[in-house]
């Protein structure tokens, strides 16, 4: 029987008439948009060597590169929420994630408010002068802020989402682990690799951050406060990348502990109760004895198995690989 799913299809990756936006479509618009902006301020700026000097280019670099982000981790997301449905059997915590955290409306709410944030950071922090000598240079640099404040706050509310939807799950695994799975983590592998990728995305928008951030010439940054706003505006991209892996790691490592120490017990106590068993047939010799024997054996070098498999399976991950 086919397991139901959670969709997910968010306003900016719709889902009509039968029909997806293809990729070659997603990649237009992210580099459409970037290239908008990017070209608009370079005729608009009156000093063209400053464009390039204060890597201005990057901010519109910094836009197309949130939105493919964007797509490529509504994908990635997509395989969390039936992986979890799958293992799950019912969309029961993936579908209230999507209601409750991942709406049309939240997306929005999160977008005008985190734009509200970097522009107000954007003008303490002092937009370059260069920028004051056209009306319509300055005009684009805090559409820019916004724009990119905008697809930003987009990209924080789902790392949020999915922090909270593993710290959710994670105490559902003692149930669901199976140390046979050949993925080596205990048949949730997947989401941990679609957790690394996520941070990868995070961290490329990040790089961008940085090098905007270091290159423009901020008019204000003599003052005290806009030094440590400034600091606190480069970290948050790699914050948000080290946390959508740590914080759930630690949440899946403790569960995944508990459950292998649980299981190893178990064990442990069957292998004890078999070779006390084994141990009653020392001194017989007839057929159907050694054939009782031999099956406690197996039996035995089963449990073996089981402890190997569950010894070598990871704890989550951010644990290495038991070889």
């Amino acid at each position: 029987m086919e397991h139901q799913r959670t969709e997910f299809y968010p306003f900016y990756d719709p889902y009509r008439g039968g029909n997806m936006l293809s990729l070659t479509a997603k990649v237009s618009l992210s580099l459409s948009v970037g290239l908008f902006y990017v070209l608009a301020q370079f005729v608009a700026i009156t000093d063209k060597m400053e464009f390039f000097e204060q890597s201005m280019w990057v901010l519109g670099a910094i836009m197309s590169t949130c939105i493919m982000a964007l797509y490529a981790a509504t994908m990635a997301f997509r395989k969390t929420l039936a992986t979890i449905d799958r293992i799950e059997g019912k969309p029961r915590l993936t579908q209230e994630i999507v209601e409750n955290w991942l709406r049309d409306d939240r997306f929005l709410m999160a977008g005008a408010g985190f734009a509200t944030i970097n522009t107000t950071i954007g003008h303490l922090m002092g937009v370059p002068t260069v920028l004051h000598e056209s009306v319509s240079s300055l005009v684009l640099i805090y559409m820019g802020f916004l724009v990119g404040g905008f697809l930003a706050g987009m990209g924080l509310l789902s790392t949020a989402a999915v922090i909270v939807l593993h710290l959710r799950f994670a105490p559902t695994l003692q149930h669901t682990l199976d140390p046979n799975n050949p993925d080596g983590s205990g048949g949730i592998g997947t989401l941990g690799d679609s957790l690394w990728f996520f941070a990868l995305l995070i961290g490329s928008v990040g790089v961008l951050v940085s090098i905007y951030l270091v290159n423009m010439q901020w008019s204000f940054m003599y003052k005290g406060y806009v030094q440590v706003i400034y600091l606190l505006w480069l970290a948050i991209p790699y914050l948000l990348a080290v946390s959508i892996v740590l914080i759930p790691g630690l949440a899946v490592r403790r569960q995944v502990s508990e459950y292998k120490s649980y299981k190893a017990k178990q064990l442990k106590e069957e292998q004890s109760r078999l070779y006390s068993s084994y141990k009653e047939f020392d001194e017989a010799d007839d057929d159907e004895i050694i054939a009782t024997k031999r099956e406690l054996s197996d039996k035995m070098n089963r449990i073996e198995d089981q402890m190997e498999k569950l010894r070598k399976m990871r704890n989550s991950h951010i644990d290495a690989k038991d070889n």
